[in-house]
């Protein structure tokens, strides 16, 4: 059957704004997200919202913005109508959430619609209400200055696009999900959420960093709050904060990761790359952290015309922007833990004062200052782990330093992590320092300094040769596949020659890497499944560092321990192994206290 000719026409306007209603308004959240940025842009302190039956059947917001001049209010339902762009030059350098002037009549033009407004200043409000984008009342109405906008029976006149709503819950899910955005992206708003009569959420005004504090611990939890670190850092005009959970703080999704650029909430995959990236050395590969990010940027270098919904936002210098995210960051997580290193005199380092302690006898307080590993120890082992090529901070200037190092048995207190006292079934260390008791993993805490070390050493390819070569068998497997894993070999730092069509010989190792590992380490290197492939040069540190680090049930001296503590300190991300478990436990004196209810 021959197709019948139909001949090109200009769409009618209702037509148009319903299929342009497909790329803004996709469910009851979109039209949410829509109405509060008009809200925000008109400068509203207080926006409340009402739904019922999850945005579908209602949704109202109400705000006391500078409202709408009377005879603009007609114009603001007509497509490409805007207050908020004139000009090119204007779209080079958008200050607003909105500006393209197409929610309004893509919402009404898909469910009855009503609009009250009054400007600053005027004497009276104007009500208008549409349904399916028609015009059917125009009258004056009173209330303050402000916006009140109502949608009812979202795509009552569209069932095709109703029918894919999802249930109610799950609609309302999203409305929360999208709340709490918005409620991270307005501190200054006062804004209240609620479903017929019942309060959902509410959250005040936030002007100084303790309500900020409190907003963000409504929104992700309490503990998110006590294991975050707030930061803020400038450069070049550029800025970026917020809130960046610790390592050990972290999920299995990347559902908590939020993102605003000039105060627009966006998803954009450079700057998750670019957190994810800060977290490599902290976090296991399926972990994901925990980030509240705010990067504030000259408008020019940040295009938001990219799409309807305006979640996606192009970079005009995207390298420079992601290398500023990801090492500033990065510096965020590394310096959460600054060690602080008393100055000792010269003449009070050569002091060789020891006490007794309740674990016996320790060492001199200065050689456990400095991080001596006690000659007499026996344990070449350790002395090889952890001796070599030890530096610590440089001390602070003499002007900053107090009387109260000039005793070395206080001298532990100027410490983070102030003087060993013992362990515990050989596997952690338990230390005191001025703010109360610690306990340190012995293996996880070895393993971040071995791994920072192996990073630092990797640069310069160094190897150390063995006394005597190693001579490792190996099984037929494990033969077939050395020709195959030799590069791993060599990242590895290992170097070696085949002694046999069963077995290796071990010529050299990266320093420091002790030589009961290396079996271990070529195992793991000609596994069925290698742990790590050839170039991922961080996982074989790990890996390296992991298979290098004393294990549990290892004793340790009191000079030993200590000697560990002072290297940890000086150390890049010391509260956090390589895997992002924590390596410190840290009770304060008030928290010890109610452990033992003193003080009630």
């Amino acid at each position: 059957m021959p197709e019948t000719r139909r001949r090109v026409q200009v769409m009618s306007p209702q037509l148009a704004d319903r299929i342009a209603a497909g790329e803004v308004v996709e469910r009851p959240a979109s039209v949410l997200k829509e109405l509060i940025e008009n809200s925000l842009d008109a400068g509203a302190r207080h926006i409340d919202v009402l739904i019922e039956g999850a945005g579908i059947e209602l949704l109202e917001v109400q705000d006391d913005g500078i409202g709408i001049e009377a005879e603009d209010l007609p114009l603001a339902l007509s497509r490409h109508a805007t207050s908020k762009l004139y000009d090119d030059g204007e779209l080079e350098q958008i200050h607003s959430f909105g500006f393209r002037g197409e929610a309004l009549p893509a919402i009404a033009s898909v469910a009855r619609l009503e609009i009250t407004s009054r400007a600053v200043g005027a004497n009276a409000a104007r009500h208008l209400r549409l349904a399916a984008g028609i015009l059917e009342e125009d009258t004056p109405a009173a209330r303050a200055p402000g916006t009140t906008v109502r949608v009812e029976d979202l795509f009552y006149n569209v069932p095709a696009r109703r029918k894919f709503l999802k249930a109610p819950g799950t609609e309302l899910g999203r409305i929360q999900k999208l709340w709490r955005q918005l409620a991270l992206s307005a501190f200054p708003v006062d804004l209240r959420l609620q479903q017929g009569k019942r309060l959902l959420a509410q959250y005040p005004a936030a002007l100084s960093e303790a309500d900020q504090d409190a907003r963000v611990a409504a929104i992700l939890g309490e503990e998110f709050l006590r294991n975050a670190l707030r930061f803020a850092q400038e450069n070049n005009g550029w800025r970026l904060w917020g809130w960046l959970g610790l390592p050990s703080f972290n999920r299995p999704r990347a559902d908590e990761q939020y993102f605003f650029v000039n105060g627009r909430a966006v998803q954009d995959a450079g700057l998750r790359h670019a957190l994810r990236s800060a977290y490599a050395d902290v976090l296991y590969q399926d972990r994901q952290p925990v980030a509240i990010c705010y990067l504030e940027l000259p408008s020019e270098l940040v295009d938001v015309n990219v799409h309807p919904a305006k979640t996606e936002v192009r970079f005009r210098e995207a390298r420079q922007i992601h290398d500023f995210v990801r090492h500033t960051l990065a510096e965020i997580i590394a310096d959460q833990a600054r060690p602080r290193a008393p100055y000792l005199p010269p003449t009070e380092r050569s002091e060789q004062r020891s006490g007794a302690g309740f674990f016996g006898t320790q060492a001199p307080l200065t050689d456990l200052a400095v991080g001596r590993v006690r000659e007499d120890s026996g344990d070449d082992y350790w002395q090889k782990l952890v001796a070599p090529g030890f530096r610590y901070p440089p001390p602070p200037s003499p002007e900053s330093s107090s009387s109260s190092v000039s005793d070395p048995e206080e001298l532990w207190k100027g410490y983070p992590l102030g003087r060993a006292l013992g362990q515990i079934h050989q596997r952690f260390i338990v230390a005191e320092n001025k703010e109360g008791m610690l306990l340190i993993d012995q293996h996880a805490a070895h393993e971040r300094i071995l791994y920072e070390r192996f990073k630092a050493q990797r640069s310069t390819g160094q190897q150390q040769a063995l006394l005597l070569p190693l001579q490792i068998e190996l099984s037929p497997a494990q033969g077939e596949r050395l020709e195959e894993r030799a590069e791993l070999l060599r990242e590895a730092s290992l170097d070696w020659s085949r002694s046999g069509p069963g077995s290796l010989r071990i010529h050299a190792c990266a320093p420091g890497f002790p030589q009961s590992a290396i079996a271990d380490l070529v195992a793991d290197c000609l596994a069925e499944q290698a742990t790590w492939q050839a170039g991922q040069g961080d996982e074989r540190l790990a890996e390296m560092a992991c298979h290098a680090a004393i294990k549990d049930h290892h004793p340790l001296s009191l000079a030993e321990m200590n000697a560990l503590l002072r290297q940890l300190e000086a150390t890049p991300r010391y509260t956090q192994c390589n895997h992002g478990r924590p390596t410190i436990v840290q009770w304060n004196l008030a928290e010890l206290d109610r452990l033992f209810l003193r003080g009630r």
